[in-house]
């Protein structure tokens, strides 16, 4: 039985609802319906968890919508979900954040009277109040004026009033988070330096409790739409007592989630063998990580082996991964698995080579400089590669390419080259 000077509240953000799956590609149509649908079907979880767990109110910290041209399917949705909680005298606050902020183009919608919108003008303060009248909670908010948000919005808090729990609502990079733009920035002691008793934060979309008190808390996204963001999306659900947190729960709300898993080849010597070990590190992941959830997977065939040439023919990772999606695509819930990639090497001792003093030990120490962590490896090669780097059409593509990516072309070259050079067959 809940004490009369408690409450419930969830704490969700980065909704991104109609928002693609990113760097995915499906021509399955059932599969291709249940990904385009997944941000919808989250936010739906997440308004299912605020009746099921009676919260007093749900706060949403921004990028509701995916971009500045929010579709007009989205706002209807996101507004029939706040009128499913007004039906049940749950309050929602929301801001705006950088993919959505206030000078994007919105449909007019009318809201439900318990839902309130912080603007982007100044800080707002609104007061959460029970069925009886009485105050619980004061929530202060300010939403994004546009996509490119320089300012230090922490700096607008300041606490109200000491007699009642303070929450801040805000979209905001803590700390120069290197994985996100760095809109709205601020350090952890802005923050805490306000007085607020819990900053419910967006943007980040990983979850994260920075701090405990006061409680600074990231709630990360409802769902995962890449290969970057793998594993349980969700929200926060919170329990206040005599003006404290008594209690922090993290809830998934996904519909599907994202995963990679490494198969190693360096005790298979066949294919049908590794194709068995694919499939139970998949079944494993099923039964032990998915919560039941339709997940996207990525396989990573590693290892050193002699299968690697085997793995080099043509069309053989097609196969297998053909194979494989045939295998568990029609699994409820489906296992769509997008790529199988041939991260492995050949039984070959590279050190070895290094030290023949012939033209593939030239090769592979090349390699090996151009390919250190230190290198910027695009400008090493643009004076060598310069009519493909000067090139209209490549170049474009090779723009894109991450340090990482180009990394990995590099190591593969050299494999290439040493299977090649020493009549690997």
């Amino acid at each position: 039985m809940k004490k009369q000077n408690s409450f419930r509240f969830i704490h969700a953000a980065d909704l991104h609802i109609d928002s693609p799956f990113k760097g995915i590609t499906v021509d399955n149509k059932s599969i291709g319906d249940a990904l385009r649908a997944a941000t919808f079907d989250a936010f739906n979880a997440l308004i299912d968890l605020c009746i099921q767990k009676q919260v007093q109110f749900l706060l949403v910290a921004g990028d509701i919508y995916d971009g500045a041209d929010r579709s007009l399917l989205a706002q209807l949705k996101f507004r029939d979900g706040l009128v499913r909680l007004a039906e049940h005298n749950i309050n929602a606050f929301v801001v705006h954040g950088n993919h959505d902020p206030m000078n994007s183009q919105s449909a007019a919608i009318e809201w439900p009277d318990k839902v309130h919108i912080f603007g982007s003008n100044k800080v707002e303060s609104k007061t959460a109040v029970r069925q009886d009248g009485m105050p619980m909670a004061l929530i202060s908010g300010i939403s994004h004026a546009n996509s490119n948000e320089t300012q230090n919005l922490t700096r607008k808090f300041s606490r109200e009033d000491p007699g009642i729990f303070h929450i801040g609502l805000l979209h905001c990079n803590v700390g120069s988070n290197t994985g996100h733009d760095p809109y709205a920035p601020c350090e952890l002691s802005d923050l805490t330096y306000t007085g607020m008793d819990y900053w419910a934060l967006g943007h980040v979309h990983e979850k994260a409790i920075l701090n405990t008190n006061p409680y600074v808390v990231y709630a990360g996204n409802t769902q995962g739409r890449n290969i970057r963001e793998q594993a349980e999306r969700g929200c926060w659900l919170v329990t206040v007592e005599d003006r404290h947190v008594s209690d922090i729960q993290f809830c998934p709300v996904d519909a599907v989630r994202w995963f990679r898993i490494n198969v190693s080849i360096d005790s298979i010597d066949t294919v049908d063998k590794l194709e068995r070990a694919i499939w139970k590190s998949i079944q494993e992941l099923m039964e032990n990580h998915s919560g039941s959830r339709a997940v996207v997977l990525r396989v990573s065939i590693t290892g050193n082996g002699p299968l690697y040439n085997e793995l080099q023919k043509d069309n053989a990772v097609l196969d297998l991964l053909d194979r494989t999606r045939d295998a568990f695509a029609s699994e409820d819930p489906f296992v769509w698995v997008q790529e199988i990639e041939a991260d492995c090497r050949p039984e070959i001792d590279l050190n070895k080579l290094k030290q023949q003093g012939n033209f593939l030990s030239q090769v592979i120490k090349i390699a090996e400089t151009v390919n250190d962590p230190s290198t910027n490896i695009s400008e090493t090669l643009k004076p060598v590669l310069s009519d493909l780097f000067e090139n209209s059409k490549v170049k474009k593509s090779l723009e894109k390419l991450s340090q990482d990516e180009m990394s990995k072309i590099i190591e593969k070259s050299v494999l290439f080259c040493v299977n090649m050079l020493e009549g690997s067959e």
